[in-house]
């Protein structure tokens, strides 16, 4: 039995090789969950069951510290604690198995993609943004509902109020922007539909804005968690803080303004005024709820100027097609006339 050298260095010690026949009814009773658990998105589940299947799992010795469930991007196996049981109702062992069927490799079996994450010759990005989204999906698996959690003085409507709680919001957010199908899509499936999604609906720039603000918001989790000057961590709250504001308003603002633009009938202006209603909800933190209700006032000025706009513009067009029917009636009686005589 061999380990990869990082796994190594953070004492990580297999004990044992998961018995064939547990692991096969275990491959196949996460996948019926995730299959029907998932309704939205048309998941493969022989492709599911037969990627776990050929998954080296070991029943491993891992500091108190540490996730009690790792997957290894390296080898490609998934290290598993002997104080837990190899179950898919816990959040920790499901977390890794969708780590593990998201693996996309080239035909030299190197891997270049997992969900939402990139892995370049040089660096990975989308890292902390494909965490969250898993995070998210884990949560839908097990039927989690949103509670709002109080962090860093905010209070964070979260589906995850134990992990990355203010990621999966703001992954929450994404999804009610441009659609969970697309996000469970692109996670389990390692493809970029939901990339494109996003920016198709707020933009290339926002899109960049969001996978780097994802990355400074962990890196600067992870950074306080390392440390005991209170200074410090008070720093990357303030810093996590910002951002995670920063990255609501712009996304907000990105996406309404844009579907505004592209509204053309009153029935479109209704469906967006709705949405904007609905995204209250779904906001954490008082300063970004104030962003709102203010943005929210300007948009229902730009919503009741519009509707008129496109009330006066039908009013026209329905004028203007009585105008051509009777000038139609006219010429139809004239063909006529000429036609007797």
């Amino acid at each position: 039995m061999t380990i990869n050298k990082y796994f190594k260095k953070l004492n990580i010690e297999p004990i044992s090789e998961v018995d064939i026949r547990e692991k096969c009814e275990f491959a196949n009773k996460v996948s019926v969950v995730l299959v029907d658990r998932l309704k939205n998105v048309n998941l493969d589940y022989l492709r599911i069951v037969d990627a776990l299947q050929h998954t080296k799992m070991y029943i491993s010795r891992i500091p108190k510290h540490l996730s009690p469930v790792n997957y290894s991007y390296i080898d490609g196996g998934m290290y598993i604690s002997e104080d837990i049981d190899l179950d898919v109702n816990n959040e920790f062992v499901l977390h890794e198995v969708i780590h593990k069927i998201q693996e996309y490799r080239n035909k030299k079996e190197k891997l270049i993609q997992l969900g939402l994450c990139d892995i370049m010759e040089t660096k990975i990005k989308g890292l902390a943004l494909n965490e969250a989204a898993i995070q998210y999906l884990v949560q839908k698996v097990l039927n989690g509902n949103v509670e709002t959690v109080n962090i860093y003085d905010m209070k964070v409507p979260t589906l995850s109020k134990d992990y990355y709680p203010l990621l999966t919001n703001l992954v929450q957010q994404l999804a009610f922007f441009v659609g969970e199908d697309k996000l469970v899509d692109s996670t389990i499936n390692s493809n970029n539909e939901f990339k494109y999604e996003i920016i198709d609906y707020l933009g290339e720039d926002t899109y960049n804005s969001i996978e780097n603000g994802f990355e400074q918001i962990l890196e600067a989790k992870n950074a306080i968690l390392k440390s005991d000057d209170q200074t410090f961590i008070n720093n990357k709250t303030e810093f996590i803080k910002k951002i995670y504001n920063e990255l609501q308003k712009k996304t907000m603002q990105a996406y309404f303004n844009n579907e505004f633009k592209r509204v053309k009938t009153i029935e479109q202006l209704k469906v967006l005024t709705k949405k904007l209603l609905d995204y209250k909800d779904y906001i954490g933190s008082k300063e970004t709820q104030d962003f709102y209700a203010e943005y929210f006032n300007q948009m229902q000025e730009k919503i009741k100027s519009k509707e008129q706009m496109l009330i006066n513009k039908s009013l026209i067009v329905v004028k203007e097609n009585k105008f051509v029917n009777l000038i139609k009636k006219v010429k139809n009686y004239l063909k006529n006339l000429v036609f007797q005589n």
